[in-house]
């Protein structure tokens, strides 16, 4: 088998074991290495630096640090593999794509909230969703449950699901570790409070670059997974009005498409702390989601994935075959 076809063929298995595994906390995984990585920087940067200016400037370094060490360390791990064996270097790929993959345990976790909404347990389904959202659950009902959980999801079936597997496709098991760090310097740094402004502003605007493509191909993939639920023209309406209801510039993409898919309305009044913001209202037309929308929009979920890997890993198999990527 080429290459090409063994690449290939990995990154299926990896999404398979994703979508079969998810996440088991019994496996080491990297990220979790990368989060102490950062909060050790994170400190370090405070201590070094004062001003807003070179907090910022130390919030670059911090990204430049975990998300270039991490690509290069992952180059030479594979390249010794290789040299140990190329079934170790085949065992290392896979466990790299496996790892950078969380769409299975963003389903699981959206599985439980769901079991949750539709037994009562009203702070079971709180506590779940107060994991996924930085957004107080405390007081939510049902509709606010449902609706945070989807936002969620949408969004995080781009920065979890889509965005690696692009990233695997256009520069291998490197490239998608390398996305996966800045990703989650984002989510750790990348808040617009004051504490974080200037050291997460950085992996906040790298993040926003690397997620473009992706959050649009995301978009694409509910949009055309749209048509088994036969709200394919809804969704593309729905996003081309809406795309852009959203403080970041690529979460509104797949909300929107979705949001057009389920037919149901986004948005709206979130409290976090003593603040209370009112996002732009995606799909106003839409009905208040419940958990049956919930349901459906892992049903969504699922085949928007198997339309992304379909697509991606074509665009791997070529990408390859042609001879552009150097490793």
């Amino acid at each position: 088998m080429s290459e090409t076809a063994w690449f290939t063929f990995l990154l299926l298995l990896a999404y398979i074991l994703d979508a079969w595994a998810g996440d088991p906390r019994y496996l080491p995984h990297p990220v979790r290495l990368i989060g102490k990585a950062i909060d050790f920087l994170e400190a370090l940067s405070r201590r070094l630096f004062a001003s807003f200016l070179m907090l910022k400037i130390g919030g670059a370094i911090l990204v430049l640090l975990v998300g270039g060490g991490s690509f290069v360390l992952t180059l030479l791990l594979l390249e010794a593999a290789a040299k140990i064996h190329p079934a170790a270097e085949l065992a290392l790929m896979l466990y790299l794509l496996f790892v950078v993959l969380a769409g299975g345990d963003l389903r699981n976790h959206l599985l439980m909230v769901l079991g949750a909404l539709q037994s009562g347990n009203l702070p079971g389904a709180r506590r779940g969703v107060s994991l996924l959202v930085s957004r107080d659950t405390g007081n939510l009902g049902e509709e606010e449950l449902s609706r945070a959980s989807l936002e969620s999801l949408f969004e995080n079936t781009a920065d979890g699901l889509v965005a690696p597997l692009f990233y695997a496709a256009l520069g291998g098991a490197p490239l998608a570790v390398f996305y996966k760090v800045v990703n989650t310097a984002d989510s750790m740094l990348g808040y617009r409070t004051p504490a974080y402004r200037e050291l997460g502003w950085a992996a906040a605007r790298l993040d926003d670059v690397l997620s473009y493509l992706p959050s649009r191909l995301s978009a694409l993939f509910f949009g055309v997974a749209g048509l088994v639920q036969g709200s394919s023209r809804r969704a593309f309406g729905v996003l081309a009005a809406d795309h852009n209801k959203h403080e970041s510039p690529n979460s509104a993409w797949p909300e929107a498409a979705a949001a057009g898919v389920l037919g149901v309305r986004l948005g709206g009044k979130d409290t976090y702390g003593q603040e209370v913001k009112f996002r732009p209202v995606i799909n106003a037309g839409g009905r208040p989601p419940g958990s049956e929308d919930l349901r459906a929009g892992l049903v969504l979920y699922r085949n928007a994935g198997i339309i992304a890997l379909a697509v991606l890993l074509a665009f791997a198999y070529l990408w390859r075959w042609m001879g552009v990527l150097p490793w």
